[in-house]
């Protein structure tokens, strides 16, 4: 991303995020401690599912889209965290994007072969922006499961992408705790288990909303 498009886009956000940035102050949904050992998250694949166009909705919050009245389907999720470097110092005014297959397990994406359902009132995509802490927040809904071959199903998963003017894009996913389907993806299991660890997401319900914590960390 070039530097004027890069600072453009976070003028913009900072503009359109301010709903979700009140959420996110709220005591009970914060990032987790920086922890003294910051070891790197895993870097994965971005598939072959990366929008070919954005959507009209460029924000943080993907359950609905300005143009529809509907809501996304699926169960809501708010999922907050830090980016930081192998110094667990925070990596501010970082651009992080997600995309995910909405609750069916399909993508908006045409080279998805997956038959399931799409949802018309879901964003798909969405980005944010790492304030003076590192810190950043998403509203989206859990993703379907959804079958990467005959002999593959692949689990519950949102692609990350991280930039920042210190910083190579960084790619990984985040997978969801107590999935069955973790222990047989091939692409989490690439990874040793310590890892695994890095980029698992355990949530819980707090104050009636499902909340995880998602720190990365950048080399």
């Amino acid at each position: 991303m070039k530097k004027k498009d890069f600072d453009s886009s976070r003028r913009n956000f900072m503009r359109n995020s301010l709903a979700l940035g009140t959420l996110l102050a709220n005591e009970w949904f914060r990032p987790a401690p920086v922890i003294a050992n910051c070891a790197k998250t895993p870097r994965e694949t971005a598939g072959p599912f990366y929008p070919l166009r954005y959507p009209i909705d460029k924000d943080n919050d993907l359950t609905f889209l300005n143009d529809k009245s509907g809501k996304a389907e699926g169960e809501r999720i708010f999922i907050s965290g830090r980016v930081q470097n192998e110094g667990c110092e925070p990596v501010r005014g970082a651009l992080v994007e997600i995309w995910q297959a909405c609750s069916t397990g399909r993508y908006n994406h045409p080279r998805d072969p997956n038959k399931a359902r799409l949802d018309p009132h879901f964003q798909y995509w969405g980005k944010a922006l790492t304030d003076e802490k590192g810190e950043y927040g998403f509203k989206t809904v859990k993703p379907g499961s959804y079958p990467a071959s005959w002999f593959w199903t692949r689990p519950p998963h949102i692609h990350f992408m991280i930039q920042s003017k210190q910083h190579a894009p960084f790619t990984t996913q985040m997978y969801f705790a107590g999935e069955p389907l973790n222990e047989k993806d091939k692409l989490l299991q690439g990874h040793p288990k310590t890892e695994q660890q890095k980029c698992i997401v355990a949530f819980g319900k707090v104050k009636g909303e499902k909340v995880g914590i998602f720190n990365i960390t950048l080399t």
